[in-house]
C-alpha cells in the first residue's frame, strides 16, 4: 500500500506539536482533539512574548485542552506572569491561547491575558525538542513528554481518524478508545520501510503477527502516530470485552482428594491457562478486596501510560488514612511510571496509587471511571471501585472469583508479572527508595510468583497468590483470612498435586 501524501503530511504536524517540548501536562481527561492548530494568533498574544494575567482578582484556569469541559491543570494567579506558546483555537465561545505558567502547560482564554510582549520575541521551534526549563525542581525530572492517552478526533459515527498515543500497549489503545465510546476494527501504523503495518482488533495473535514484530513486547512508545479505523455506533463486537485467555481443552482433571479446608471468608483456585476453578468456596460473594484493588490500578498503568515517563508527585494526600501503607513520596518527589509500580505493587503504596491515577487520568475520579469500564469489559459483573488504593468503603466489593480472573489476566502482561513476582526494587528518581516485597507468600513457597496482599481493618487481611510448576500456574485467592501465606501454599500444592494436566 503507497503512502497518502495527505496523512503522511498530517501525521507530521500531529508528531511536530507534540515534538516541541512544550506540550508536557501532568493531568489528564479525555483530551479535545488536537485541532485548529493553524488559527492565526491574535497579533498581540505573540509565540514567546509573555502575558500577564487579568482575570478580576480571581486565578486564570488553565486546562489540558482548549475548552470548559477539559480537565484543569494549573490555575495562573491574578496578576502572575504566563508565557505565550504556539496555538490559538476557537472553542466553546472563547479563544483558547497555549501558555506556559511554571512548569504548566496548557490552554487559557485569550481574553484573560494581556501581553507584555519584547520588542523582538524569541521565536518558539516547531518541531526541535528544548532544553529543560529552569524552573524545574531536578534535572532528572523532565516531565514534559507527550501525556498518557489517545490525542486526536475519534471517529465516534465510525471510520477512520488520525490520533497520537501517548504510550502503552495496544489493549491500552482500544480501552482508551472505548472510553470515549469508540468500537475500534484496526490500528495501523507506518514501519520503517514506510509500509503499514496494521492491528486487528480481536483477531488472534497469528494475524496481527508483524504488529508484535514492529512493536517487541507489546508496547507502543510514546508519541506514536496511529491510524485508526472504527465500527459505525451498535455494529460489530461490542466495546465492553476483553478476550480471556481461555484453553479448556488443556484443563487439568482432578485426580487426588479433596480440597483441604483453610480459614477465610472466601476462597478460590484458578488454573491460569484454561481458566477451570478447582475450588471454591464463597467465591462469588461480594467483599471489600482491600488493597488487591491495586492489580487493576496497575493494569490501567502499564497498558495506558509510558512506563518511563518522569511523574512529579503532588504531595495530596491528606485523604489517606495516619496508619496508610505509603511508598514514601512527597509534593515535588520525581520517580519514573516503573518506580511508582514498584512502590505500588511492593510496598502497597497508597500515595503511589493516587500519584498514578492523577497521571494516568488527570484526577482520582476518572480513573476510577476507567478502572470500573475496564472491569465492566472483563466481564467482572461483581467488582466495583470507588478509589484506586483500596482502603475501605462500603461502595467498593469485589469477589474472589472476579480478583482471580483479573490477576489472570494481569499474569499475562509480561511487565506486570514481572513486578508481582519481584522480592525488592531500588527507585532511580529524585529520591533512593530501596523497597522489599510485602508479600510474604513470595518467599514462603518455592515457585510462588505474585501477585499481591491487602488489608484493612473491614476487608482482613487478603491475597491473590500465583504459583509456577513445570509451566503450570495456579491462582489462588484469598479473602478476610488470618493465616493467608500458609492457607495459599497449602492450597496451591493441593493443585499440583491432586490434579493432572493433560500432556
Amino acid at each position: 500500500m503507497r503512502r497518502p501524501v495527505l496523512l503522511l503530511a498530517l501525521i507530521a504536524l500531529v508528531l511536530g506539536a507534540l515534538a516541541t517540548g512544550e506540550a508536557r501536562v501532568d493531568a489528564r481527561a479525555t483530551p479535545a482533539p488536537l485541532v485548529g492548530l493553524e488559527t492565526p494568533i491574535p497579533a498581540q498574544l505573540v509565540p514567546g512574548a509573555t502575558a500577564v494575567v487579568d482575570a478580576d482578582g480571581d486565578c486564570l484556569r488553565i486546562r489540558v485542552a482548549p475548552g470548559l469541559g477539559a480537565t484543569q491543570v494549573a490555575c495562573a494567579e491574578d496578576g502572575s506572569t504566563v508565557t505565550v506558546l504556539e496555538g490559538s483555537v476557537e472553542a466553546d465561545g472563547y479563544t483558547w491561547q497555549q501558555v506556559r505558567s511554571n512548569s504548566a502547560v496548557g490552554w487559557a482564554a485569550d481574553m484573560y491575558l494581556v501581553p507584555t510582549a519584547p520588542e523582538d520575541p524569541e521565536p518558539i521551534a516547531p518541531v526541535e525538542p528544548v532544553e529543560p526549563v529552569a524552573t524545574d525542581p531536578d534535572p532528572v525530572c523532565d516531565t514534559r513528554g507527550t501525556p498518557p492517552g489517545l490525542f486526536g478526533d475519534l471517529p465516534t459515527q465510525g471510520g477512520s481518524a488520525l490520533v497520537v498515543w501517548g504510550g502503552g500497549t495496544t489493549a491500552g489503545i482500544v480501552h482508551q478508545a472505548a472510553l470515549r465510546g469508540v468500537t475500534l476494527r484496526s490500528v495501523w501504523v507506518l514501519n520503517d520501510a514506510g509500509r503499514w503495518t496494521s492491528y486487528i482488533v480481536g483477531a488472534p495473535r497469528f494475524v496481527n503477527q508483524r504488529w508484535y514484530e514492529h512493536f517487541p513486547g507489546g508496547r507502543i512508545p510514546s508519541p506514536t502516530a496511529l491510524f485508526v479505523i472504527a465500527e459505525p455506533p451498535g455494529t460489530g463486537p461490542a466495546t465492553g470485552s476483553i478476550a480471556l485467555p481461555v484453553t479448556t481443552a488443556n484443563a487439568p482433571r482432578h485426580s487426588g482428594g479433596p480440597a483441604p479446608e483453610v480459614e477465610a471468608a472466601a476462597v478460590i483456585v484458578v488454573d491460569a491457562a484454561s481458566g477451570k476453578v478447582l475450588h471454591e468456596h464463597n467465591a462469588r460473594t461480594r467483599l471489600p478486596p482491600a488493597s488487591l484493588t491495586k492489580i487493576a490500578t496497575a493494569l490501567l498503568a502499564i497498558e495506558g501510560s509510558d512506563l518511563d515517563a518522569w511523574v512529579s508527585a503532588d504531595g495530596d494526600y491528606g485523604m489517606l488514612d495516619a496508619d496508610s501503607s505509603l511508598m514514601g513520596l512527597a509534593a515535588g518527589d520525581c520517580f519514573t511510571v516503573r518506580d511508582l509500580l514498584y512502590g505500588l505493587m511492593l510496598w502497597s503504596g497508597n500515595d503511589a496509587a493516587l500519584t498514578i491515577a492523577r497521571h494516568v487520568a488527570g484526577s482520582d475520579e476518572a480513573f476510577v471511571s476507567s478502572m470500573n469500564a475496564f472491569v465492566d469489559r472483563l466481564g467482572l459483573a461483581d467488582t466495583h471501585f470507588v478509589n484506586p488504593h483500596g482502603l475501605h468503603d462500603a461502595a467498593q466489593f469485589s469477589t474472589a472469583y472476579d480478583l482471580a480472573l483479573l490477576a489472570r489476566y494481569a499474569m499475562t502482561l509480561p511487565t506486570f508479572e514481572a513486578i508481582a513476582g519481584e522480592h525488592s526494587w531500588t527507585t532511580s528518581g529524585s529520591v533512593v527508595i530501596l523497597m522489599r516485597t510485602l508479600n510474604h507468600f513470595l518467599s514462603s513457597y518455592d515457585d510462588a510468583d505474585g501477585v499481591k496482599t491487602g488489608f484493612t481493618e473491614e476487608a482482613g487481611k487478603t491475597l491473590v497468590a500465583s504459583a509456577t510448576r513445570d509451566g503450570r500456574r495456579v491462582i489462588a485467592v484469598l479473602l478476610n483470612a488470618p493465616d493467608r501465606s500458609s492457607a495459599a501454599a497449602t492450597l496451591i500444592e493441593w493443585a499440583f498435586t491432586d490434579h493432572t494436566w493433560p500432556r
